[in-house]
């Protein structure tokens, strides 16, 4: 059976009362031939009665003997406060059920496989206390206020002999260990959608992963009123990150966190069309060890349509030119760092030579200050509108890019922090000091055809 002809029911085959809402019901069937699933959901989604009735389900399932599955919480106190209730209200009353109130587990029998299932809820304050278990399914209620070691040296061993599963569900506390499993994720999730594009098909490993984001402004879970209330007693940090899912409103010396948080508000992150009869402008940050971030931008008007973005890694200026001319696109200009005009050791040519031996039309930018391009970014963002698929990664490198900690004088310095997210960041710069050129600068070399001192307001 095909994954779109599935229903519900199919999905979740015993009757507890649970009644999931319209974006639990579509996780439930987006989880069921999914592995690892790292949900990002806004206060009050309900992602834990929807993480335990899917592994309750799951468990009744499960093929293998005597299956075992775990919530695990920041503390134990936490899981008991936060699921105990839970589990006992939609866990399977057939006879044989038992409550352990001491340890925090259920048994579940199963007749017609004559084995149990047992569920329990577990603390990740003490991660060695959960070592030696077997696991076939997890729950990871806010992972990131756990340990980080807990998932790699102990939660995922546990889940290999018998192929376990795992769901990590969570609001932001900003860029942790969390958020990285939610990037990786999403780039698994990305790779599995170009191999189907290109080959039409997927291997189970490709779909091993999942990930998904819900902010209260699309669920519309919450009601409006009650959310405009929160935001009036809330600083824009907090509601961003408790309310929206931003993983970098919360970080302080972000640098473009909050405009994006605003463009975003303003539906500019959406589906941007490419426009054929538009050349397409790429922006690039070359990288020789780091990545080469691209940026590829449509100027309509007084707005910049954002259509795409792309990461290189090790690869040469060739396979890159090869991989821009299949997506498509009529092309303008290359516009260029400074550096682009360095020749190579090893060839004797600079990289924008190169790219002029391609084909390409190139424009390389004067060297200027960091500041000054940041600054030119952020006068730039509110007018740009950005492809939400194809500019994903783009984005949360925006989103992540901020300034460097001093740990010493326990201050921002005045300087960036060089990381993952510093590629599209200065690929941005890029994009914000070499854009389109005003009219004026653009037809200034142009010959007058005519001169005069009419003026139109003297009668």
């Amino acid at each position: 059976m095909k994954d779109e002809d599935r229903t519900l029911r199919d999905t979740l085959i015993f009757d507890s009362g649970y009644r999931p809402r319209k974006h639990q019901e579509e996780l439930h069937l987006s989880l069921h031939h999914t592995r690892f699933a790292v949900l990002v959901c806004h206060r009050r989604f309900g992602k834990t009665v929807f993480a335990i009735n899917h592994i309750i389900d799951d468990a009744l399932r499960c093929e293998h003997k005597n299956p075992q599955y775990a919530y695990v919480a920041p503390t134990y106190g936490q899981a008991k406060r936060v699921a105990w209730e839970y589990i006992k209200e939609f866990a399977p009353k057939m006879k044989g059920y038992r409550i352990n109130e001491t340890e925090l587990s259920i048994t579940i029998p199963r007749y017609d496989k004559q084995d149990k299932i047992k569920i329990f809820l577990l603390g990740a304050e003490n991660p060695d206390s959960l070592r030696g278990i077997y696991l076939d399914g997890a729950i990871l209620d806010e992972y990131g206020q756990m340990s980080p070691e807990l998932w790699g040296q102990i939660i995922r061993p546990a889940l290999s002999d018998r192929k376990g599963k795992a769901i990590f569900i969570g609001t932001p506390k900003g860029k942790n260990h969390f958020y990285d499993l939610f990037v990786y994720a999403n780039d698994r999730m990305d790779q599995a959608e170009t191999k189907w594009r290109q080959s039409g098909s997927l291997d189970p490993a490709d779909r091993e992963w999942f990930a998904a984001q819900y902010r209260a402004s699309e669920t519309k879970i919450i009601d409006p009123d009650e959310l405009e209330s929160a935001r009036r007693t809330m600083t824009a940090e907090e509601f961003a990150q408790e309310y929206e899912t931003s993983f970098s409103a919360a970080m302080r010396g972000a640098y473009y966190s909050h405009l994006i948080e605003t463009i975003r508000a303003q539906g500019q992150i959406c589906h941007v069309a490419y426009d054929r009869a538009v050349p397409v402008e790429t922006y690039w940050d070359l990288g020789i060890a780091d990545a080469t971030s691209i940026w590829f931008m449509q100027q309509v008007g007084v707005e910049f349509h954002v259509i795409d973005y792309q990461e290189f890694v090790g690869i040469s200026l060739y396979d890159m030119i090869s991989a821009l001319q299949n997506k498509g696109y009529v092309y303008g200009e290359d516009v260029l760092p400074h550096d682009a005009a360095a020749r190579e050791l090893g060839t004797g040519k600079t990289r924008e030579e190169v790219l002029r031996a391609l084909g390409r039309r190139t424009r390389i930018l004067p060297k200027t200050s960091i500041m000054d391009g940041i600054e030119a970014v952020r006068q730039m963002l509110p007018m740009c509108w950005f492809d939400k698929t194809r500019c994903k990664k783009g984005l949360m490198s925006l989103e992540a890019y901020q300034k460097e900690w001093d740990p010493i004088r326990k201050i921002y310095s005045d300087k960036p922090l060089h990381d993952w997210s510093s590629h599209g960041a200065d690929a941005m710069r890029v994009m914000a000091m070499g854009r389109r050129r005003p009219m004026e600068n653009r037809y200034k070399d142009f010959k007058r055809l005519a001169e005069g001192n009419y003026d139109p307001f003297k009668f």
